[in-house]
């Protein structure tokens, strides 16, 4: 029997000192037991056991929902999910095996962790999107989407103007710095403050800052109350970037080789419901809403996330992302590290043999 627990208390954690020194040198929160795998047969070839896996209750994190709620029963496992408040408490909780996995943004905290020696590594995509769908323009300097469009095609004009992004060291700080990029304008030219989304709305309203980058439904609220606009349309003829990945502590895995097959085999196929059918249908909109409280009414009129059924992702989209956060300084070393060595497909491939 499927059994599903979601844990929404506050918890304090001392993390080790590496991982707090880690998060400390410009890793801030975007994108949180017991020593895992005591429940499951290390090696076994039965399958079966409790994976711990920390989310955050938002509409991107759908896959790890539809994995536990509809797959986990069908490959035999147990997934209990835990409710964490960001990205950097998932990956200090996986890297310290309070948790056997979780979601992580693709940000400077995962890349220092693994370089730090840390047992953390990507092993999954898990929702990926367009920069279209994330950059917004105060409807002070644009009154439609039209106009933002204009705006947005030589935004040299905006230098000294002030944007935002949710956090450093972020994929969306990532974004914003290929958004102005792709108006001629660098992220050193701008002033740029750190805001969470829903409060970019009204900054963009009253003009306090030009743009910034939101995720849904905040872009889609934004201009449906006249806040800002999207200066730029959805491509149809693209592939989307991978934003947020699953993360494993690796020496769980390696203990646990079947359980985090069974896993990704549940996630997997959780993957490939979502790219099929979509992520707004009644039944999606329904998981998101238990484990969000989101409005289905609002997240089915936001421009939708994508997953790849084939959980691949592109390491040159990767490689731009840690070449931004060197640049940024948000990095704790000084050389690229090769993508192939953060991501770890092990099991990815495992499961989709199967």
């Amino acid at each position: 029997m499927l059994h599903v627990t979601e844990i929404r208390s506050r918890r304090l954690f001392v993390a080790a000192g590496a991982v707090a020194a880690l998060l400390l040198a410009g890793c801030a929160a975007d994108p949180e037991g017991a020593a895992p795998g005591s429940e499951v047969e290390a090696e076994g070839g039965g399958g079966g056991g409790t994976i711990r896996v920390a989310y955050l209750a938002t509409g991107s994190s759908l896959p790890l929902f539809v994995a536990a709620e509809k797959y986990a029963d069908e490959v035999g496992i147990d997934v209990e999910l835990v409710e964490v408040a960001s990205g950097n408490e998932s990956i200090t909780g996986v890297a310290t095996a309070q948790y056997d996995a979780g979601f992580a943004g693709i940000g400077s905290a995962a890349y220092n962790a693994f370089d730090e020696g840390l047992p953390v590594q990507y092993v999954a995509p898990m929702h990926a999107g367009y920069i279209e769908d994330y950059f917004i323009m105060s409807s002070q300097l644009a009154g439609s989407s039209e106009e933002a469009a204009v705006l947005a095609e030589d935004m040299s004009q905006l230098a000294g103007e002030t944007f935002a992004a949710n956090a450093p060291g972020v994929v969306t700080e990532a974004l914003l710095g290929f958004a102005l990029e792709r108006g001629g304008l660098s992220m050193d030219e701008i002033a740029l403050e750190y805001i969470a989304f829903p409060d970019q709305v009204p900054a963009l309203a009253n003009g306090g800052i030009a743009g910034g980058i939101l995720s849904e439904p905040f872009p889609t609220q934004a201009e449906q109350n006249g806040a800002g606009y999207r200066p730029w349309a959805t491509p149809t003829d693209e592939p989307p970037m991978p934003f947020t990945g699953i993360i494993y502590n690796t020496d769980w895995a390696d203990e646990n080789p079947q359980l985090a097959e069974d896993f990704m085999r549940a996630y997997a196929m959780a993957a490939e419901d979502l790219a099929e059918n979509g992520w707004d249908t009644e039944e999606m909109l329904a998981l998101v809403k238990e484990y969000t409280g989101a409005d289905p009414k609002i997240i089915a009129a936001a421009r939708q996330h994508h997953i790849p059924a084939d959980l691949s992702v592109d390491f040159d989209v990767l490689l731009r992302y840690q070449e931004f956060f060197m640049e940024q300084g948000s990095l704790n070393y000084g050389e690229i590290i090769p993508e192939e060595e953060i991501w770890n497909f092990t099991w990815r491939d495992a499961a989709l043999e199967n």
